[in-house]
C-alpha cells in the first residue's frame, strides 16, 4: 500500500488541470487520469482501474476490472468510463464506452467497443459529451451512449453540461468561457473576469478554477464569486451534491458546506 499511496500523491502533485490523458508512471499505481465526486467520495480513474481517495495517506480499489481508465464520468444511475483494457482483460481495444451501475459492479459495454477511446467524458441524464484520443473527434449522445453524433475535432480543454436543460453545455477554449444550446454544434463566448482553467456544474452551482483560485457561479456564468484562493494552483475541479473538491499540493481538497470552507479530504 505504501508504493500505491506515493503513486497517488506524487501524481495528483502534477496540478494538471482535470488530469484526462495526463498522469505520471510512478510506483505501484501509474497514471491519474480523472478526479470525481460521487456523493461524498472521491473516486479515481487510473492506469491500473478505479480506486476510492480515502486520504492523503491512503485509497484502496473499488472495482475489481483492471483496466485503464482515460475517461470517467458519474451520473445518477451509476459510472460510465473508457479507456484501454488490462493485462488479462476481456475487453476490446479500446474498450469503447462502459457502464456500471454501481462502483463494485461488472462493467457492462454500451458502444463503440474497439472503435473509441474517450479521454474525456461528461454526462448528465441521458446525455453524454466525448472526446476520442484517436481520431480528436468530439462526439455527443442523448441517450445514454447508446448512438452518437459527430461534432467535429475537438477544441476544448473542458466540458461542463448543464444540469437544467438539455443540451445546454459549457466548454472552456483558449482560457475563456464557452456556451451551447444545441450540443456543440454552435457556441458562443461568455465573458467572465479571469482565465477559465477548469469547470463543473452541479444543480445551479457552476464552478471554475483560475490559477490558485477557485470560483462559482450560480447564475449560468453571468456573475461570479470567489469562493477560495489556495498557496498553490489547484486542478481538477469536481462535485456532487455534498461535495466540491479539487487537487493542490498532492493531497485533495474539499467543502461539504457548499463552498464556504475547505479542507483536506478524508473519508468518513
Amino acid at each position: 500500500m505504501k508504493k500505491i499511496v506515493t503513486a497517488v500523491i506524487v501524481s495528483l502533485a502534477l496540478g494538471v488541470p482535470r488530469a484526462e490523458a495526463s498522469g505520471e508512471s510512478i510506483g505501484t499505481l501509474s497514471h491519474i487520469h480523472v478526479v470525481r465526486a460521487n456523493g461524498d467520495q472521491i473516486i479515481l480513474g487510473t492506469h491500473e482501474g478505479l480506486y476510492q481517495y480515502l486520504s492523503e495517506k491512503s485509497v484502496k480499489r473499488i472495482n475489481p476490472e483492471r483496466f485503464d481508465v482515460m475517461g470517467l464520468a458519474v451520473s445518477s444511475k451509476g459510472l460510465f468510463a473508457s479507456g484501454h483494457p488490462g493485462p488479462g482483460s476481456k475487453l476490446e481495444e479500446p474498450v469503447g464506452l462502459l457502464f456500471t451501475p454501481k462502483q463494485g459492479g461488472k462493467w457492462q459495454e454500451v458502444s463503440l467497443a474497439g472503435v473509441v477511446d474517450f479521454h474525456t467524458l461528461e454526462t448528465v441524464g441521458s446525455e453524454i459529451y466525448g472526446a476520442d484520443s484517436g481520431s480528436g473527434e468530439l462526439m455527443y449522445s442523448a441517450n445514454s451512449g447508446k448512438s452518437w453524433s459527430k461534432r467535429g475535432a475537438n477544441t476544448y480543454i473542458d466540458i461542463a453540461p448543464n444540469p437544467n436543460r438539455k443540451a445546454s453545455v459549457m466548454v472552456i477554449k483558449n482560457g475563456k468561457l464557452h456556451q451551447s444550446s444545441d450540443a456543440l454544434k454552435t457556441v458562443i463566448e461568455i465573458k467572465t473576469p479571469f482565465v477559465v482553467e477548469s469547470i463543473d456544474w452541479n444543480k445551479d452551482s457552476l464552478v471554475a478554477t483560475s490559477g490558485k483560485d477557485l470560483y462559482q457561479s450560480r447564475n449560468s456564468g453571468k456573475s461570479w464569486k470567489k469562493l477560495v484562493s489556495m498557496p498553490n494552483t489547484i486542478s481538477s475541479i469536481t462535485q456532487s451534491d455534498k461535495l466540491i473538491a479539487f487537487v493542490m499540493g498532492g493531497a485533495i481538497y474539499a467543502s461539504n458546506d457548499a463552498g464556504k470552507s475547505f479542507k483536506k479530504y478524508q473519508s468518513r
